[in-house]
């Protein structure tokens, strides 16, 4: 699941060559911000057998199934008013869900990242990791919510 998620960079070279007809900012944000997340379960090992991961897993997988083969059928020139109709009706819910299992997976993971106060007085490079990490992911909180916003909105551009 990594090497496929971190491969997804590749659309963003598709959307610039033409091959995909898309928004880059926002297809750029949702790249991003799906492979922070999953670099943050893989950094902590608690967080990987939460049931929260492997329903956000599954999700994404719905999204993709949902919006690659419509995409092929166009590049084809053959596109499917059934497809379309499946891709945008199912998508809506899956989408909600899937966003609402991202906030879910951060929130999880912050007691896990939580900065610990260091024992001796000098720097710790662990300390100072963490830190940073944790106020990474309270960041990440509202950016995601914006990263949401933006994306429907450009997903209601493209429909209409």
């Amino acid at each position: 699941m990594s090497l496929c998620q971190l491969l997804s960079i590749l659309e963003l070279f598709h959307i610039a060559d033409g091959i995909e007809r898309a928004r880059l900012f926002s297809r750029f944000f949702q790249v991003v911000e799906k492979n922070l997340l999953l670099i943050t379960v893989i950094m902590l090992e608690e967080i990987q057998s939460k049931p929260v991961v492997c329903v956000q897993l599954f999700l994404w997988n719905i999204m993709d199934l949902l919006r690659y083969p419509h995409e092929l059928l166009c590049l084809m020139e053959k596109p499917s008013i059934t497809m379309l109709w499946t891709r945008y009706t199912l998508w809506i819910p899956v989408y909600i869900l899937s966003a609402a299992t991202e906030g879910v997976t951060i929130y999880q993971a912050l007691p896990y990242v939580e900065p610990k106060v260091p024992e001796s007085s000098s720097s710790n490079s662990t300390g100072s990791s963490q830190l940073h990490l944790s106020f990474a992911l309270m960041f990440y909180l509202p950016v995601l919510a914006l990263g949401e916003t933006t994306k429907l909105v450009d997903r209601h551009a493209w429909v209409s």
